[in-house]
């Protein structure tokens, strides 16, 4: 993990051996997104991706804690709370935009996860090529506790790599991916020791970018979670019925979790993952930024992002 600077700067960039680095720079925030952090990011990627010198793309977080924790929720609230949903729209259209060039970039781009990653920082991670973590790297989508949506590409990428049916169930239940689970499953490009990161970094940086949408065989721990949320359970959880199919004591678990969810949230999220799996990755996006001021115009959206920081855990109407 990179340590922070004060330089003021919000992601910093330094470029060594024909690698650019890019550390977003907000460890006291562990790294969250705002505007002001997508736009560096993206003036800093601009230069890089322009620069003759530069081979690889890295972006990594500073501190010692979160590669980035999610998008601020002061911004989401503030808007909400004065009729200016359309700027988180736009906020979100712009980063979606920035995370398909750093997938389509010329140039191998390689996420760093030594932290936790969370919601946006777990959907930057999944735009990269490739992913390199330490067992201290994680993933996790808890918008649906938050009463939103994952909306920064993070299902469209996910069931593109693991299915729909797992990504339900991350996405649904809010559980975290371990670095050993998403190493397993193929989301992670290398799992390595503390020690073996930046040898890791320059030789992932000195290859191809992998095929991070090849078929792949899923273990065979994690076909309960899939079937937990087939369309016959889906249908059941959504209406706060237990599934079936799976043992009792984990379709309990999963029905525990879901239905502490926003309602609405857990609904597009699932139309979304359905509607995406036969539609071009532009397309998905598209389809996922045009329920975004549906979603943030809610009751829920609102209790739920208030909610955050809080003791209390938010109460959702469905509305």
């Amino acid at each position: 993990m990179s340590e922070p600077q004060n330089s003021g700067e919000l992601v910093l960039a330094a470029t060594r051996d024909g690698i650019a680095y890019l550390t977003i720079n907000r460890p006291k925030a562990l790294n969250a997104l705002n505007e002001a952090v997508i736009g560096e990011l993206e003036t800093k990627f601009n230069a890089a991706e322009a620069d003759t010198r530069v081979t690889a793309i890295v972006i990594r977080g500073a501190g010692e804690k979160a590669f980035v924790a999610g998008a601020d929720i002061k911004f989401f609230i503030d808007n909400i709370k004065n009729n200016r949903i359309p700027d988180t729209v736009a906020f979100t259209t712009r980063g979606h935009e920035l995370l398909r060039r750093i997938e389509k970039c010329k140039k191998i781009t390689v996420a760093v996860l030594d932290g936790l990653s969370l919601g946006g920082g777990s959907e930057l991670a999944l735009a990269c090529q490739a992913i390199v973590a330490t067992a201290a790297g994680s993933m996790g989508f808890p918008e649906t506790a938050i009463g939103i949506y994952p909306g920064f590409g993070g299902m469209l990428r996910s069931a593109r790599q693991i299915g729909c049916q797992l990504t339900k169930y991350f996405v649904f239940t809010g559980r975290n991916l371990s670095a050993q689970d998403a190493y397993d499953l193929g989301i992670f490009t290398k799992l390595v020791e503390p020690a073996d990161l930046e040898k890791t970094i320059a030789s992932v940086c000195a290859g191809k970018a992998p095929d991070k949408y090849r078929n792949r065989e899923i273990p065979p721990r994690f076909k309960e979670m899939a079937e937990v949320c087939s369309p016959e359970n889906v249908k059941l959880l959504l209406a706060g019925k237990k599934p079936v199919g799976v043992a009792d004591e984990f379709a309990e678990k999963t029905l525990k979790a879901v239905a502490k969810k926003a309602p609405l949230a857990l609904k597009i999220a699932n139309e979304l993952i359905d509607v995406q799996e036969h539609a071009s990755i532009r397309e998905a996006m598209n389809l996922e930024l045009a329920r975004l001021g549906e979603i943030f115009a809610t009751e829920d959206a609102l209790v739920g992002l208030s909610s955050v920081g809080g003791k209390e855990p938010p109460k959702y109407q469905g509305k």
